[in-house]
């Protein structure tokens, strides 16, 4: 299968005699490990601002997109709203993605564009949910409920969260239940610098957990993560605050819905504005690290910085700056390209002064991370459980497992990924997209709605009458998969009717919604592997 790395909402045509500013939606499908191709007629709305979530929506194993962007007062006015979802047409169309028509998504986007959506199973019925930040009569953060995999979303008007804008939002188990809740920070109509806690009381209703002593900013996103490795989500939120200082708190948990706060000048993590933090174990020492691009306020300008976590919690920055810098009308993302368990950065936009031509998304890269080039072992990836089982319970498929473990991982820091098949349908759903036999991720976005080390047992609404299997797959702190191991088949009888996965639909659908007569050819540009589209990243 070809992988389709990333999607760049990206601005600029060049000419000859001048740059002309332009919106484009361009797919970067990766073909081998030396080349990459750049579909530009990928039939995708065009925007700038743009956040691109990959996510399996319907079930069918196969990458659907989400695009959340607007114009740019370029070929597209500032106050045009994107947000458009495209179904993955699978093998016999090439991968293409076809607009989902009729999606309950309201078309509003934020007046930021930092981390604004995130996605993952919000009420255990084996479909993956939004949260989206958007600004639409004020400020509101948005639940949507996916509808059984049809593509339309249901908004959870009930759902009244404190919302903020100009941040990010994210979902995350804040306390262990194997349920997800809800993390977001910005600008809200209380305070400039909201960073508002919600816990899933598991019938549709959320509580607000939120703590006085866990402040966020606004212009800039925040993070979860289990940034200390004891099997708690912890908070990093970066930005600006009060008096528009450069912020980047990190809030440890103690696993009983309290935080703690570790400063800037205790944890050496520089407080950075229009910032975006990816936390990851890079350099295979079992310790979760950073990369943080944004610009801080002591006159160093945008930079991408790494931190490595030291023994002893706090962070030493890299000095050599392995990664080109990019500002507020760029970012970075994580994902591994390469498929050897060490997670790459993938980075866009404007570099600022001395970038080639003076343009957007030109070069795109893509950094491997090779450990073992700067005399690291490298990190290997974690064993799967010994053991996976599933009962049926009513209308629910419980899935029990056993521990996993790994090299440089402590056992309380490893989390889970897991997958149900009906096996009479096809039908599968990952709480992280993976594949199956591989054990591959697929995606290198919401990994923190993975399960924590504390969980091995999870119960999801099963899809109806018929034979499931089930696997449970290990992660370590850089996200290296195991395999996946299986469950014993199970078999759900005279419960219901299943729920089918809609059927693959072959026909194609121009930008503007006409139908066409054709399946589209591939366009696009070869990149070979140089310094300008992969590079390799040395870690310290």
């Amino acid at each position: 299968m070809k992988k389709i790395l990333l999607i760049i909402g990206a601005c600029v045509a060049a000419t000859t005699a001048w740059a002309t500013w332009d919106e484009q939606a361009v797919l970067a499908r990766r073909l081998s490990a030396d080349a990459f191709l750049l579909d530009k007629q990928a039939y995708l709305a065009q925007s700038a601002y743009t956040n691109g979530v990959f996510f399996d929506y319907n079930n069918d194993g196969l990458l659907d997109l989400l695009i959340v962007g607007r114009g740019g007062d370029w070929t597209i006015k500032a106050d045009v709203n994107i947000v458009a979802l495209y179904r993955n047409l699978g093998a016999e169309a090439d991968y293409r993605l076809q607009r989902v028509s009729d999606t309950g998504l309201l078309p509003f986007t934020d007046e930021g564009y930092y981390n604004p959506v995130s996605a993952g199973d919000v009420d255990h019925d084996g479909y993956t949910d939004l949260l989206i930040m958007t600004y639409h009569d004020g400020r509101h953060i948005d639940l949507y409920l996916n509808d059984n995999g049809t593509g339309r979303f249901i908004r959870q008007e009930s759902v009244q969260f404190e919302a903020a804008t100009n941040g990010s939002c994210m979902l995350g188990d804040l306390d262990g239940d194997g349920w997800l809740d809800v993390e977001f920070s910005g600008y809200s109509d209380r305070s400039a610098t909201a960073l508002k806690l919600y816990r899933n009381q598991h019938d549709g209703t959320f509580s607000d957990i939120s703590q006085a002593n866990v402040t966020g900013a606004f212009q800039g996103g925040s993070a979860l993560a289990d940034i200390n490795g004891d099997g708690h989500l912890d908070i990093i939120a970066t930005g600006n605050g009060n008096n528009w200082v450069c912020l980047a708190p990190i809030y440890l948990s103690q696993g009983d819905g309290t935080f703690t706060t570790v400063t800037e000048s205790r944890s050496g993590v520089k407080g950075v504005s229009r910032a975006t933090p990816l936390v990851v174990d890079l350099n295979a020492d079992g310790r979760m690290d950073m990369i943080v691009n944004g610009e801080p306020s002591d006159g160093s300008g945008f930079r991408t910085r790494i931190y490595y976590q030291k023994a002893d919690g706090t962070f030493l920055l890299d000095t050599t700056y392995p990664i080109i810098p990019v500002n507020q009308d760029g970012g970075i993302n994580m994902g591994d390209a390469d498929a050897d368990g060490n997670m790459d950065i993938i980075i866009g936009g404007w570099t600022g002064a001395g970038a080639p031509q003076g343009c957007y998304s030109s070069p795109l890269r893509v950094y491997e991370n090779h450990p073992e080039d700067a005399g690291l072992p490298g990190n290997v990836r974690p064993e799967a459980p010994e053991s996976v089982s599933a009962t049926i319970e009513g209308d629910s498929l419980i899935i029990t497992w056993t521990a996993g473990n790994d090299r440089e991982s402590a056992a309380e820091a490893l989390r889970y990924n897991l997958y149900v098949r009906h096996d009479d349908t096809g039908e599968l759903f990952t709480l992280i997209p993976a594949d199956p036999q591989s054990g591959r991720l697929l995606v290198g976005t919401d990994l923190q709605t993975s399960l924590s080390s504390s969980i091995h047992r999870y119960a999801l609404r099963h899809f109806g009458n018929g034979q499931y299997t089930v696997g449970v797959q290990t992660l370590d702190q850089a996200y290296a998969p195991s395999p996946f191991a299986t469950g014993t088949t199970v078999e759900a009888d005279g419960i219901g009717e299943h729920r089918p996965a809609p059927s693959l639909q072959k026909q194609y659908y121009a930008l503007d919604g006409s139908k066409l007569p054709f399946a589209p050819t591939k366009a696009g540009l070869y990149i070979q592997r140089s310094s300008t589209s992969t590079e390799k990243l040395l870690l310290k």
